[in-house]
């Protein structure tokens, strides 16, 4: 006579959360800004579209900070730590250990070392083989887009805390002196990690704000559709022309608003959303951990061949950017292929 364990009824009755579409295809739109902002072309000073181009595209990890703070909060009934720090060793930690090995390795070989670390530490190129080695994994500094790993995981040891958060929504509230504090506290150096977890923690809370009223933000987008779509463009445009001082702020609002403005959108036409927004969607964390490879490949090439960095134009920009996206598709692919139901381990997808 078969046998049903008390975890295997706990499992059935949890309830499952529905796939959100547009949460979905968010991810695939957020991963488009992560790659655009680092794109290298060598601009000429004072050059409009490259100021354009940064006001639109940088500082993108806020979006991908909201969504994972609403998908967070989405899958938060089945919540159990202990197998949520297993699933996100296996799907973030586990790609990052993986990926960093070659290029720590390289870089204690050649000393070169990255400049958003030698900011913050100028005689970092001294320090012990193993110390570097240890703040490179650490404070994600080997490579441009990895500090975002050590940062998020902080978030990931506090996991019970934005749990009882949720399940109290009165605390909430704290969304208001966070973001003071994420106004406050301007982004810093890349390898400053500690002080990045407090800058964006207002976002990833702001996530999961609106996962759990998300059916009420949707009544509210909808009465209120000029508002969701005016002030992000409104704050997108003023931040062009804001002094120095006010520059970081009003980069940060204008991305926290765009976070409703696409959700609603997304959500309104999600049927007339093509295909490859599902694609980038699917492999956005595999193309999160991959894609400055080829950036630095590309890079590498133009130093090689031309013996200077590729000119910035919006050209030669666009250029870079569809061949490292798709080269970086193209690679997720094969490995997908090649390592089947593992390739989440290596490659983040």
């Amino acid at each position: 006579m078969a046998t049903t364990s008390v975890a295997d009824e706990t499992a059935v009755n949890k309830p499952k959360k529905k796939f959100i579409g547009y949460i979905h295809h968010f991810r695939g739109i957020a991963i488009i800004y992560v790659v655009a902002a680092h794109i290298l072309v060598r601009w000429p000073d004072n050059s409009v579209i490259h100021r354009i181009l940064d006001l639109i595209w940088q500082n993108s990890t806020i979006l991908f900070l909201f969504i994972a703070g609403y998908l967070f909060q989405h899958l938060s009934h089945k919540f159990e730590y202990r197998d949520y720090l297993k699933k996100k060793f296996q799907n973030v930690i586990s790609p990052y250990l993986i990926l960093s090995l070659p290029v720590i390795v390289y870089r204690l070989y050649t000393l070169d070392v990255p400049g958003f670390t030698t900011d913050l530490h100028p005689d970092f190129a001294t320090w012990p083989r193993w110390e570097q080695a240890g703040y490179y994994l650490l404070h994600g500094a080997h490579l441009q887009q990895l500090w975002f790993i050590p940062m998020i995981s902080l978030y990931y040891l506090i996991a019970p805390l934005l749990i009882y958060m949720d399940r109290h929504p009165k605390w909430y509230y704290l969304l208001v002196p966070l973001f003071i504090i994420s106004l406050v506290i301007k982004r810093s150096v890349l390898s400053d990690t500690l002080v990045m977890a407090v800058h964006f923690l207002s976002v990833y809370v702001f996530g999961m704000f609106l996962s759990r009223y998300k059916d009420e933000f949707l009544e509210f987008a909808k009465r209120n559709v000029l508002l969701i779509t005016v002030l992000p463009l409104a704050f997108i445009i003023a931040n062009y022309f804001v002094p120095e001082w006010l520059y970081d702020r009003f980069d940060f609002t204008h991305k926290v608003l765009f976070c409703p403005f696409y959700i609603y959108w997304l959500w309104r036409f999600e049927k007339y959303v093509p295909k490859w927004v599902d694609t980038l969607a699917v492999l956005s964390f595999g193309l999160y951990f991959v894609h400055y490879f080829f950036v630095l490949f590309l890079r590498g090439v133009s130093m090689k061949l031309m013996h200077d960095e590729i000119p910035g134009n919006l050209l030669t920009w666009t250029l870079s950017f569809f061949f490292v996206m798709m080269c970086s598709v193209a690679a997720l692919k094969i490995a997908k292929k090649v390592l089947g139901d593992k390739s989440k381990y290596f490659v983040g997808c």
